[in-house]
Protein backbone atom coordinates (compact mmCIF):
# COMPACT_ATOMS: atom_id res chain seq x y z
CA UNK A 1 0.00 0.00 0.00
CA UNK A 2 2.89 2.36 0.73
CA UNK A 3 4.44 1.59 -2.65
CA UNK A 4 1.17 2.27 -4.49
CA UNK A 5 0.77 5.53 -2.59
CA UNK A 6 4.33 6.57 -3.50
CA UNK A 7 3.79 5.75 -7.16
CA UNK A 8 0.43 7.62 -7.10
CA UNK A 9 2.17 10.77 -5.75
CA UNK A 10 4.69 10.55 -8.58
CA UNK A 11 1.90 10.23 -11.19
CA UNK A 12 0.09 13.26 -9.69
CA UNK A 13 3.32 15.29 -9.77
CA UNK A 14 3.96 14.52 -13.46
CA UNK A 15 0.29 14.61 -14.55
CA UNK A 16 0.73 17.92 -16.36
CA UNK A 17 3.00 16.15 -18.90
CA UNK A 18 0.51 13.40 -19.69
CA UNK A 19 0.20 14.48 -23.36
CA UNK A 20 3.92 14.09 -23.92
CA UNK A 21 5.77 10.84 -24.70
CA UNK A 22 8.30 11.50 -21.91
CA UNK A 23 5.44 11.12 -19.33
CA UNK A 24 4.93 7.45 -20.19
CA UNK A 25 8.67 6.74 -20.13
CA UNK A 26 9.01 8.30 -16.65
CA UNK A 27 5.88 6.41 -15.52
CA UNK A 28 7.46 3.07 -16.52
CA UNK A 29 10.87 3.90 -14.97
CA UNK A 30 9.24 5.06 -11.72
CA UNK A 31 7.22 1.85 -11.50
CA UNK A 32 10.39 -0.25 -11.84
CA UNK A 33 12.13 1.84 -9.17
CA UNK A 34 9.25 1.67 -6.68
CA UNK A 35 8.86 -2.10 -7.33
CA UNK A 36 12.58 -2.61 -6.68
CA UNK A 37 12.26 -0.70 -3.40
CA UNK A 38 9.29 -2.86 -2.45
CA UNK A 39 11.16 -6.12 -3.16
CA UNK A 40 14.12 -5.01 -1.04
CA UNK A 41 11.71 -4.65 1.89
CA UNK A 42 9.82 -7.92 1.29
CA UNK A 43 12.96 -10.03 0.71
CA UNK A 44 11.52 -12.71 -1.65
CA UNK A 45 13.08 -16.20 -1.57
CA UNK A 46 13.45 -19.15 -3.88
CA UNK A 47 13.54 -22.90 -3.12
CA UNK A 48 16.89 -24.64 -3.13
CA UNK A 49 17.91 -28.22 -2.43
CA UNK A 50 20.30 -28.50 0.52
CA UNK A 51 22.07 -31.52 1.99
CA UNK A 52 20.70 -32.36 5.46
CA UNK A 53 23.26 -32.07 8.22
CA UNK A 54 23.60 -32.54 11.96
CA UNK A 55 21.83 -30.85 14.82
CA UNK A 56 21.68 -30.79 18.62
CA UNK A 57 18.51 -31.35 20.64
CA UNK A 58 18.76 -30.14 24.24
CA UNK A 59 16.54 -31.98 26.74
CA UNK A 60 16.19 -31.70 30.51
CA UNK A 61 19.31 -32.72 32.45
CA UNK A 62 21.86 -32.13 29.67
CA UNK A 63 25.47 -31.39 30.55
CA UNK A 64 26.69 -27.90 29.48
CA UNK A 65 30.20 -29.23 28.89
CA UNK A 66 28.87 -31.70 26.32
CA UNK A 67 27.16 -28.87 24.43
CA UNK A 68 30.33 -26.76 24.48
CA UNK A 69 32.42 -29.66 23.16
CA UNK A 70 30.03 -30.33 20.26
CA UNK A 71 29.89 -26.66 19.27
CA UNK A 72 33.69 -26.54 19.32
CA UNK A 73 33.86 -29.51 16.91
CA UNK A 74 30.89 -28.66 14.66
CA UNK A 75 30.89 -24.97 13.84
CA UNK A 76 27.49 -23.34 13.27
CA UNK A 77 25.65 -26.56 14.19
CA UNK A 78 21.90 -26.03 14.64
CA UNK A 79 20.54 -26.29 18.18
CA UNK A 80 16.98 -26.56 19.53
CA UNK A 81 15.53 -27.00 23.01
CA UNK A 82 12.99 -29.80 23.48
CA UNK A 83 9.44 -28.97 24.54
CA UNK A 84 7.23 -32.06 25.22
CA UNK A 85 4.44 -32.42 22.67
CA UNK A 86 5.81 -29.79 20.26
CA UNK A 87 6.90 -30.58 16.68
CA UNK A 88 10.65 -30.12 16.29
CA UNK A 89 11.71 -27.71 13.53
CA UNK A 90 15.24 -29.09 13.76
CA UNK A 91 14.15 -32.36 12.15
CA UNK A 92 13.31 -30.64 8.85
CA UNK A 93 16.92 -29.69 8.12
CA UNK A 94 18.89 -32.49 9.79
CA UNK A 95 19.26 -36.24 9.38
CA UNK A 96 21.69 -36.84 12.27
CA UNK A 97 20.88 -35.51 15.71
CA UNK A 98 22.74 -35.36 19.01
CA UNK A 99 20.19 -35.79 21.83
CA UNK A 100 21.63 -34.40 25.07
CA UNK A 101 20.14 -34.93 28.54
CA UNK A 102 17.49 -37.36 29.76
CA UNK A 103 15.89 -37.58 26.31
CA UNK A 104 12.43 -37.17 24.83
CA UNK A 105 9.11 -38.54 26.08
CA UNK A 106 7.77 -41.74 24.55
CA UNK A 107 4.86 -39.95 22.88
CA UNK A 108 7.34 -37.80 20.88
CA UNK A 109 9.64 -40.57 19.65
CA UNK A 110 7.65 -40.99 16.43
CA UNK A 111 9.18 -37.73 15.19
CA UNK A 112 12.62 -39.38 14.98
CA UNK A 113 11.66 -42.15 12.53
CA UNK A 114 14.26 -42.33 9.77
CA UNK A 115 16.76 -40.16 11.66
CA UNK A 116 20.17 -41.17 12.99
CA UNK A 117 20.36 -40.46 16.73
CA UNK A 118 23.43 -40.20 18.96
CA UNK A 119 22.08 -40.19 22.51
CA UNK A 120 24.46 -38.51 24.96
CA UNK A 121 22.78 -39.20 28.30
CA UNK A 122 22.76 -36.62 31.04
CA UNK A 123 23.48 -37.04 34.71
CA UNK A 124 21.45 -39.43 36.86
CA UNK A 125 18.30 -37.82 38.30
CA UNK A 126 18.47 -36.94 41.98
CA UNK A 127 15.66 -37.42 44.48
CA UNK A 128 12.84 -39.96 44.77
CA UNK A 129 13.38 -41.85 41.53
CA UNK A 130 11.22 -44.83 42.58
CA UNK A 131 7.98 -44.69 44.56
CA UNK A 132 6.16 -48.02 44.81
CA UNK A 133 2.92 -48.76 46.63
CA UNK A 134 -0.54 -50.20 46.02
CA UNK A 135 -2.78 -47.52 44.49
CA UNK A 136 -5.86 -49.37 45.73
CA UNK A 137 -5.97 -51.11 49.09
CA UNK A 138 -8.63 -52.67 51.29
CA UNK A 139 -9.77 -50.88 54.42
CA UNK A 140 -7.79 -52.31 57.33
CA UNK A 141 -4.71 -53.14 55.23
CA UNK A 142 -1.46 -51.25 55.59
CA UNK A 143 -0.27 -48.70 53.07
CA UNK A 144 3.34 -49.78 52.49
CA UNK A 145 5.38 -47.17 50.58
CA UNK A 146 8.73 -48.32 49.18
CA UNK A 147 11.05 -45.69 47.71
CA UNK A 148 14.55 -45.30 46.33
CA UNK A 149 16.28 -41.99 46.90
CA UNK A 150 19.22 -41.09 44.62
CA UNK A 151 21.99 -39.04 46.25
CA UNK A 152 20.21 -38.29 49.55
CA UNK A 153 21.40 -35.40 51.71
CA UNK A 154 22.55 -36.55 55.14
CA UNK A 155 20.43 -35.21 57.97
CA UNK A 156 17.31 -34.62 55.87
CA UNK A 157 14.05 -36.32 56.89
CA UNK A 158 11.46 -38.08 54.76
CA UNK A 159 8.00 -38.00 56.34
CA UNK A 160 4.82 -39.86 55.39
CA UNK A 161 1.81 -37.60 56.00
CA UNK A 162 -1.90 -38.36 55.95
CA UNK A 163 -4.32 -36.23 53.83
CA UNK A 164 -4.60 -33.76 56.72
CA UNK A 165 -0.83 -33.24 56.90
CA UNK A 166 -0.32 -35.25 60.10
CA UNK A 167 2.91 -37.23 60.32
CA UNK A 168 2.41 -41.02 60.32
CA UNK A 169 5.93 -42.37 59.79
CA UNK A 170 9.37 -40.91 59.11
CA UNK A 171 12.99 -41.80 58.49
CA UNK A 172 16.29 -39.94 58.51
CA UNK A 173 18.21 -39.84 55.23
CA UNK A 174 21.82 -40.97 55.23
CA UNK A 175 24.78 -40.18 53.01
CA UNK A 176 25.62 -42.21 49.92
CA UNK A 177 24.73 -42.78 46.26
CA UNK A 178 21.26 -44.16 47.06
CA UNK A 179 19.00 -45.20 49.92
CA UNK A 180 16.07 -47.62 50.02
CA UNK A 181 13.22 -46.57 52.30
CA UNK A 182 10.01 -48.17 53.59
CA UNK A 183 7.25 -46.19 55.31
CA UNK A 184 3.95 -47.55 56.63
CA UNK A 185 0.50 -46.10 57.34
CA UNK A 186 -2.90 -47.64 58.03
CA UNK A 187 -5.93 -45.83 56.56
CA UNK A 188 -8.90 -45.62 58.92
CA UNK A 189 -11.72 -44.99 56.44
CA UNK A 190 -12.58 -45.71 52.82
CA UNK A 191 -12.50 -43.21 49.97
CA UNK A 192 -10.07 -41.40 47.69
CA UNK A 193 -7.21 -39.78 49.56
CA UNK A 194 -3.94 -38.02 48.79
CA UNK A 195 -1.21 -38.98 51.25
CA UNK A 196 2.19 -37.35 50.76
CA UNK A 197 5.92 -37.85 51.18
CA UNK A 198 7.44 -34.66 52.57
CA UNK A 199 11.16 -33.91 52.79
CA UNK A 200 12.58 -31.56 55.41
CA UNK A 201 16.16 -30.44 56.02
CA UNK A 202 18.13 -30.58 59.26
CA UNK A 203 16.51 -27.33 60.45
CA UNK A 204 12.98 -28.65 59.84
CA UNK A 205 12.35 -26.42 56.80
CA UNK A 206 10.27 -27.68 53.88
CA UNK A 207 12.31 -29.04 50.93
CA UNK A 208 9.87 -30.93 48.71
CA UNK A 209 6.66 -32.93 48.60
CA UNK A 210 5.37 -35.88 46.56
CA UNK A 211 1.64 -36.76 46.53
CA UNK A 212 0.54 -40.37 47.04
CA UNK A 213 -2.97 -40.82 45.62
CA UNK A 214 -4.67 -43.84 47.21
CA UNK A 215 -8.09 -45.46 46.86
CA UNK A 216 -9.19 -47.18 50.07
CA UNK A 217 -11.94 -49.70 49.32
CA UNK A 218 -14.32 -51.21 51.85
CA UNK A 219 -13.42 -54.82 52.53
CA UNK A 220 -15.86 -57.22 50.94
CA UNK A 221 -17.13 -59.68 53.53
CA UNK A 222 -16.76 -63.32 52.54
CA UNK A 223 -18.80 -66.42 53.18
CA UNK A 224 -16.36 -69.13 54.31
CA UNK A 225 -16.77 -72.81 55.17
CA UNK A 226 -14.10 -74.52 57.31
CA UNK A 227 -14.09 -78.32 57.53
CA UNK A 228 -11.79 -80.24 59.88
CA UNK A 229 -11.43 -83.90 60.79
CA UNK A 230 -10.22 -82.88 64.26
CA UNK A 231 -9.56 -79.52 65.96
CA UNK A 232 -6.15 -77.88 65.44
CA UNK A 233 -4.52 -74.68 66.62
CA UNK A 234 -4.01 -73.61 63.00
CA UNK A 235 -7.75 -73.74 62.33
CA UNK A 236 -8.61 -72.13 65.67
CA UNK A 237 -6.50 -69.01 65.06
CA UNK A 238 -7.50 -68.79 61.38
CA UNK A 239 -11.26 -68.86 62.07
CA UNK A 240 -10.82 -66.28 64.87
CA UNK A 241 -8.88 -64.03 62.49
CA UNK A 242 -11.58 -64.33 59.82
CA UNK A 243 -14.40 -63.72 62.27
CA UNK A 244 -12.71 -60.66 63.80
CA UNK A 245 -12.52 -59.15 60.32
CA UNK A 246 -16.28 -59.49 59.91
CA UNK A 247 -16.37 -62.51 57.57
CA UNK A 248 -19.17 -65.05 57.80
CA UNK A 249 -17.64 -68.34 58.95
CA UNK A 250 -19.19 -71.77 59.37
CA UNK A 251 -16.73 -74.16 61.05
CA UNK A 252 -17.47 -77.89 61.11
CA UNK A 253 -15.27 -80.19 63.19
CA UNK A 254 -15.80 -83.95 63.26
CA UNK A 255 -16.02 -85.42 66.76
CA UNK A 256 -16.76 -89.07 65.98
CA UNK A 257 -18.31 -90.95 63.08
CA UNK A 258 -21.26 -88.94 61.77
CA UNK A 259 -21.05 -86.54 64.74
CA UNK A 260 -19.92 -82.96 64.21
CA UNK A 261 -19.43 -79.78 66.14
CA UNK A 262 -20.63 -76.60 64.39
CA UNK A 263 -19.52 -73.05 65.11
CA UNK A 264 -21.11 -69.98 63.57
CA UNK A 265 -19.48 -66.57 63.31
CA UNK A 266 -21.35 -63.55 61.90
CA UNK A 267 -24.08 -65.79 60.52
CA UNK A 268 -27.19 -67.73 61.48
CA UNK A 269 -27.05 -71.37 62.54
CA UNK A 270 -27.34 -73.63 59.49
CA UNK A 271 -25.46 -76.94 59.86
CA UNK A 272 -24.05 -78.77 56.84
CA UNK A 273 -23.87 -82.54 57.33
CA UNK A 274 -23.60 -83.59 53.70
CA UNK A 275 -21.82 -81.69 50.96
CA UNK A 276 -24.31 -81.11 48.16
CA UNK A 277 -24.44 -78.48 45.42
CA UNK A 278 -27.22 -76.70 47.28
CA UNK A 279 -25.37 -76.76 50.63
CA UNK A 280 -22.18 -75.33 49.07
CA UNK A 281 -23.99 -72.67 47.10
CA UNK A 282 -23.00 -69.15 48.13
CA UNK A 283 -19.64 -69.98 49.74
CA UNK A 284 -16.72 -67.88 48.46
CA UNK A 285 -14.06 -70.08 50.04
CA UNK A 286 -13.75 -73.55 51.58
CA UNK A 287 -10.86 -74.32 53.94
CA UNK A 288 -10.44 -78.07 54.49
CA UNK A 289 -7.77 -80.20 56.10
CA UNK A 290 -6.17 -83.10 54.24
CA UNK A 291 -7.99 -85.88 56.12
CA UNK A 292 -11.40 -84.33 55.47
CA UNK A 293 -10.60 -83.94 51.76
CA UNK A 294 -9.41 -87.53 51.41
CA UNK A 295 -12.41 -88.86 53.36
CA UNK A 296 -15.00 -87.28 51.07
CA UNK A 297 -17.35 -89.71 49.40
CA UNK A 298 -17.80 -89.75 45.64
CA UNK A 299 -21.00 -87.64 45.73
CA UNK A 300 -19.49 -85.10 48.16
CA UNK A 301 -16.31 -84.85 46.08
CA UNK A 302 -18.38 -84.35 42.92
CA UNK A 303 -20.42 -81.60 44.62
CA UNK A 304 -17.22 -79.90 45.82
CA UNK A 305 -15.66 -79.96 42.34
CA UNK A 306 -18.90 -78.64 40.84
CA UNK A 307 -18.85 -75.71 43.27
CA UNK A 308 -15.23 -74.95 42.33
CA UNK A 309 -15.62 -75.30 38.57
CA UNK A 310 -19.06 -73.76 38.02
CA UNK A 311 -19.52 -71.34 40.92
CA UNK A 312 -15.88 -70.23 41.22
CA UNK A 313 -15.56 -71.23 44.89
CA UNK A 314 -11.96 -71.38 46.10
CA UNK A 315 -10.63 -74.43 47.98
CA UNK A 316 -7.62 -74.33 50.31
CA UNK A 317 -6.29 -77.65 51.59
CA UNK A 318 -4.53 -77.34 54.94
CA UNK A 319 -1.39 -79.50 54.66
CA UNK A 320 0.01 -82.07 57.10
CA UNK A 321 2.98 -84.43 56.94
CA UNK A 322 0.99 -87.12 55.07
CA UNK A 323 -0.22 -84.66 52.42
CA UNK A 324 3.12 -84.65 50.57
CA UNK A 325 3.04 -88.42 50.04
CA UNK A 326 -0.45 -88.75 48.54
CA UNK A 327 -0.94 -90.38 45.18
CA UNK A 328 -1.99 -88.40 42.10
CA UNK A 329 -5.49 -89.86 42.41
CA UNK A 330 -5.83 -88.35 45.89
CA UNK A 331 -4.21 -84.97 45.21
CA UNK A 332 -3.44 -82.98 42.04
CA UNK A 333 -0.25 -81.52 43.58
CA UNK A 334 3.21 -83.03 43.21
CA UNK A 335 6.16 -82.34 45.54
CA UNK A 336 9.85 -82.91 45.91
CA UNK A 337 11.99 -82.93 49.05
CA UNK A 338 14.14 -79.81 49.52
CA UNK A 339 15.16 -80.32 53.18
CA UNK A 340 14.31 -76.76 54.18
CA UNK A 341 12.30 -76.28 57.38
CA UNK A 342 12.19 -72.47 57.54
CA UNK A 343 11.58 -69.53 55.22
CA UNK A 344 12.15 -65.83 55.79
CA UNK A 345 8.95 -63.84 55.52
CA UNK A 346 8.16 -60.16 56.10
CA UNK A 347 11.69 -59.25 57.18
CA UNK A 348 15.07 -60.79 57.87
CA UNK A 349 14.26 -61.44 61.55
CA UNK A 350 10.95 -63.22 60.93
CA UNK A 351 11.16 -66.94 60.31
CA UNK A 352 8.29 -69.22 59.44
CA UNK A 353 8.22 -72.99 59.74
CA UNK A 354 7.59 -75.10 56.66
CA UNK A 355 7.47 -78.72 55.63
CA UNK A 356 10.71 -79.97 54.00
CA UNK A 357 9.10 -80.05 50.54
CA UNK A 358 8.41 -77.71 47.67
CA UNK A 359 5.96 -77.82 44.79
CA UNK A 360 6.91 -79.25 41.44
CA UNK A 361 6.00 -76.28 39.25
CA UNK A 362 4.96 -76.06 35.66
CA UNK A 363 1.81 -75.07 33.84
CA UNK A 364 -0.96 -74.83 34.96
CA UNK A 365 0.30 -74.59 38.56
CA UNK A 366 0.56 -70.92 39.66
CA UNK A 367 2.34 -69.41 42.71
CA UNK A 368 0.89 -66.99 45.27
CA UNK A 369 3.69 -64.57 46.17
CA UNK A 370 3.96 -62.00 48.94
CA UNK A 371 7.07 -60.22 50.20
CA UNK A 372 8.91 -61.97 47.32
CA UNK A 373 8.16 -65.36 48.94
CA UNK A 374 6.05 -68.11 47.35
CA UNK A 375 3.65 -68.80 50.19
CA UNK A 376 1.30 -71.14 48.29
CA UNK A 377 0.40 -72.58 44.89
CA UNK A 378 -2.97 -73.03 43.21
CA UNK A 379 -4.37 -75.15 40.40
CA UNK A 380 -6.95 -73.37 38.18
CA UNK A 381 -10.19 -75.33 37.81
CA UNK A 382 -12.39 -73.49 35.29
CA UNK A 383 -13.96 -70.62 37.31
CA UNK A 384 -12.37 -71.58 40.65
CA UNK A 385 -9.03 -72.59 42.16
CA UNK A 386 -7.68 -75.37 44.37
CA UNK A 387 -4.67 -74.38 46.48
CA UNK A 388 -2.34 -75.55 49.21
CA UNK A 389 0.91 -74.56 50.88
CA UNK A 390 4.08 -75.93 52.47
CA UNK A 391 3.82 -73.52 55.43
CA UNK A 392 3.46 -75.09 58.86
CA UNK A 393 1.89 -73.70 62.04
CA UNK A 394 1.52 -70.09 60.89
CA UNK A 395 -0.29 -69.33 64.17
CA UNK A 396 3.14 -69.05 65.80
CA UNK A 397 3.29 -65.57 64.24
CA UNK A 398 0.42 -64.51 66.51
CA UNK A 399 2.02 -66.15 69.56
CA UNK A 400 5.22 -64.21 68.80
CA UNK A 401 3.35 -60.90 68.61
CA UNK A 402 3.50 -60.61 64.82
CA UNK A 403 -0.22 -60.25 64.19
CA UNK A 404 0.31 -57.82 61.29
CA UNK A 405 2.52 -60.32 59.45
CA UNK A 406 -0.01 -63.10 60.05
CA UNK A 407 -2.83 -60.88 58.75
CA UNK A 408 -0.87 -59.88 55.64
CA UNK A 409 0.02 -63.49 54.88
CA UNK A 410 -3.51 -64.91 55.10
CA UNK A 411 -5.18 -61.87 53.53
CA UNK A 412 -2.94 -62.11 50.48
CA UNK A 413 -3.35 -65.88 50.24
CA UNK A 414 -7.15 -65.94 50.57
CA UNK A 415 -7.68 -62.92 48.29
CA UNK A 416 -6.12 -64.90 45.45
CA UNK A 417 -8.44 -67.86 46.04
CA UNK A 418 -11.91 -66.50 46.81
CA UNK A 419 -14.63 -66.49 44.23
CA UNK A 420 -14.19 -63.56 41.89
CA UNK A 421 -17.21 -61.37 41.41
CA UNK A 422 -18.14 -60.74 37.80
CA UNK A 423 -17.49 -57.12 36.88
CA UNK A 424 -19.34 -55.57 33.96
CA UNK A 425 -16.74 -52.84 33.34
CA UNK A 426 -13.03 -52.88 34.10
CA UNK A 427 -10.61 -49.96 33.65
CA UNK A 428 -6.83 -49.94 33.48
CA UNK A 429 -4.47 -46.95 33.33
CA UNK A 430 -1.59 -47.38 30.85
CA UNK A 431 0.22 -44.10 31.66
CA UNK A 432 2.32 -44.33 34.82
CA UNK A 433 2.47 -40.61 35.67
CA UNK A 434 -0.46 -38.69 34.13
CA UNK A 435 0.16 -34.97 33.64
CA UNK A 436 -1.98 -32.04 32.59
CA UNK A 437 -2.19 -31.45 28.80
CA UNK A 438 -0.24 -34.65 28.11
CA UNK A 439 -1.74 -37.89 26.70
CA UNK A 440 -3.22 -40.27 29.26
CA UNK A 441 -3.78 -43.75 27.80
CA UNK A 442 -6.25 -46.20 29.28
CA UNK A 443 -7.94 -49.53 28.52
CA UNK A 444 -11.57 -50.42 28.99
CA UNK A 445 -13.09 -53.90 29.14
CA UNK A 446 -16.86 -53.96 28.84
CA UNK A 447 -19.67 -55.97 27.29
CA UNK A 448 -21.43 -52.76 26.27
CA UNK A 449 -21.68 -52.43 22.50
CA UNK A 450 -20.16 -49.21 21.15
CA UNK A 451 -19.34 -47.74 24.60
CA UNK A 452 -19.07 -43.97 24.99
CA UNK A 453 -16.63 -42.57 27.56
CA UNK A 454 -16.87 -39.02 28.90
CA UNK A 455 -14.62 -36.84 31.05
CA UNK A 456 -15.60 -34.71 34.07
CA UNK A 457 -16.27 -31.83 31.68
CA UNK A 458 -18.61 -33.97 29.55
CA UNK A 459 -16.21 -34.26 26.60
CA UNK A 460 -16.51 -37.53 24.65
CA UNK A 461 -13.36 -39.63 24.16
CA UNK A 462 -13.03 -41.66 20.93
CA UNK A 463 -12.25 -45.34 21.55
CA UNK A 464 -10.36 -47.85 19.42
CA UNK A 465 -11.62 -51.43 19.56
CA UNK A 466 -9.05 -54.22 19.80
CA UNK A 467 -8.86 -56.29 16.62
CA UNK A 468 -8.85 -59.69 18.34
CA UNK A 469 -10.78 -59.00 21.60
CA UNK A 470 -14.10 -57.29 20.89
CA UNK A 471 -14.68 -56.32 24.55
CA UNK A 472 -11.33 -54.49 24.81
CA UNK A 473 -11.16 -50.79 23.96
CA UNK A 474 -8.28 -48.29 24.06
CA UNK A 475 -8.58 -44.55 24.55
CA UNK A 476 -6.48 -41.43 25.05
CA UNK A 477 -7.43 -38.20 26.79
CA UNK A 478 -5.61 -35.01 27.72
CA UNK A 479 -6.44 -34.04 31.33
CA UNK A 480 -7.11 -30.35 31.87
CA UNK A 481 -6.66 -30.16 35.65
CA UNK A 482 -4.35 -31.67 38.26
CA UNK A 483 -5.55 -33.82 41.13
CA UNK A 484 -8.26 -36.46 40.92
CA UNK A 485 -9.88 -36.82 37.48
CA UNK A 486 -12.65 -39.19 36.43
CA UNK A 487 -13.92 -41.08 33.40
CA UNK A 488 -17.22 -42.88 33.07
CA UNK A 489 -19.44 -44.63 30.58
CA UNK A 490 -22.29 -42.42 29.44
CA UNK A 491 -24.70 -45.38 29.72
CA UNK A 492 -23.52 -46.49 33.19
CA UNK A 493 -22.97 -43.87 35.88
CA UNK A 494 -21.73 -46.52 38.34
CA UNK A 495 -18.75 -47.49 36.17
CA UNK A 496 -16.62 -44.54 37.24
CA UNK A 497 -12.84 -44.61 36.88
CA UNK A 498 -10.65 -42.30 38.98
CA UNK A 499 -7.04 -41.40 38.22
CA UNK A 500 -4.68 -38.79 39.63
CA UNK A 501 -3.00 -36.12 37.48
CA UNK A 502 0.34 -34.83 38.77
CA UNK A 503 1.58 -31.26 38.59
CA UNK A 504 4.73 -30.30 36.68
CA UNK A 505 7.02 -30.40 39.73
CA UNK A 506 5.56 -33.64 41.13
CA UNK A 507 7.14 -37.02 40.41
CA UNK A 508 9.88 -35.09 38.60
CA UNK A 509 12.80 -37.37 39.48
CA UNK A 510 10.77 -40.52 38.77
CA UNK A 511 9.68 -39.15 35.37
CA UNK A 512 13.25 -38.20 34.50
CA UNK A 513 14.39 -41.72 35.35
CA UNK A 514 11.63 -43.31 33.23
CA UNK A 515 12.36 -41.02 30.27
CA UNK A 516 16.09 -41.72 30.55
CA UNK A 517 15.54 -45.48 30.58
CA UNK A 518 13.13 -45.28 27.61
CA UNK A 519 15.69 -43.30 25.57
CA UNK A 520 18.50 -45.72 26.44
CA UNK A 521 16.32 -48.58 25.17
CA UNK A 522 15.35 -46.67 22.02
CA UNK A 523 18.55 -44.82 21.07
CA UNK A 524 21.35 -45.95 23.37
CA UNK A 525 22.01 -49.44 22.03
CA UNK A 526 24.99 -48.32 19.94
CA UNK A 527 27.64 -45.61 19.98
CA UNK A 528 27.61 -42.88 17.36
CA UNK A 529 24.94 -42.37 14.74
CA UNK A 530 24.95 -45.70 12.98
CA UNK A 531 24.21 -45.88 9.26
CA UNK A 532 22.25 -43.10 7.57
CA UNK A 533 21.71 -42.40 3.90
CA UNK A 534 22.49 -38.79 2.87
CA UNK A 535 19.31 -36.93 2.04
CA UNK A 536 18.34 -33.45 0.97
CA UNK A 537 15.60 -30.99 1.75
CA UNK A 538 14.13 -28.07 -0.17
CA UNK A 539 14.54 -24.88 1.80
CA UNK A 540 13.75 -21.23 1.03
CA UNK A 541 16.83 -19.08 0.37
CA UNK A 542 16.37 -15.25 0.24
CA UNK A 543 17.29 -13.56 -3.05
CA UNK A 544 20.19 -11.15 -2.68
CA UNK A 545 18.90 -7.52 -2.30
CA UNK A 546 21.65 -6.39 -4.68
CA UNK A 547 19.48 -7.63 -7.57
CA UNK A 548 16.86 -5.04 -6.57
CA UNK A 549 19.14 -2.26 -5.37
CA UNK A 550 20.93 -1.85 -8.72
CA UNK A 551 17.70 -1.37 -10.77
CA UNK A 552 16.41 1.02 -8.07
CA UNK A 553 19.62 3.06 -8.23
CA UNK A 554 19.53 3.23 -12.05
CA UNK A 555 15.87 4.25 -12.10
CA UNK A 556 16.36 6.98 -9.50
CA UNK A 557 19.44 8.24 -11.38
CA UNK A 558 17.57 8.48 -14.67
CA UNK A 559 14.58 10.25 -13.06
CA UNK A 560 17.01 12.78 -11.55
CA UNK A 561 18.81 13.30 -14.87
CA UNK A 562 15.80 13.36 -17.23
CA UNK A 563 14.51 16.90 -16.40
CA UNK A 564 17.97 18.33 -17.02
CA UNK A 565 18.16 16.72 -20.49
CA UNK A 566 14.89 18.39 -21.64
CA UNK A 567 15.47 21.89 -20.22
Amino acid sequence: MGSLLLWGIFIWKEWSQRKERRFWVKLTVSFIGVASLLLMALRPAHQKEALLGRGILLTEGHRPEQLDSLKAIFKRIKTESYVPGKNLALLETTDSIFVLGHGVHSFDMWQFNGKAINFLRGKEPEGLVDITYENEILLGDELLVKTRYNHPKAGHWLILNDPGGNSLDSISLGDGPEQYIELIAKPKTSGQFTYSLEEKNTEGSFVGKEPLPVKVVDRELLNILMVNNFPTFETKYLKNFLAENGHSVLARTQLTTNRFKFEYFNREASPIYQMTPKALEGFDLIVMDVDSHIGLGSSSKAALEEAIREQGTGLFIQPNAAFFKLSQRQSPFRFQIDGGTEITFGGAAQKLKKYPYNFLGGFPLQPIVTDSVEIAFYMPMEKGKMASSVLQDTYHLILNGQQDVYARLWTHLLNDLVRQKEVGTEWQALTDVPRRDQPFDFQLRTNVESPQVKTDQGAAIPLLQDFSVSTLWNGTTYPRSTGWNHLQLSTDSLSRFSYYVFDTNERKAATQKNVLEANIREFGQHEGFGKVNPSTSREHVPISPLWFFVPFLLCMGWLWLEPKLFQ
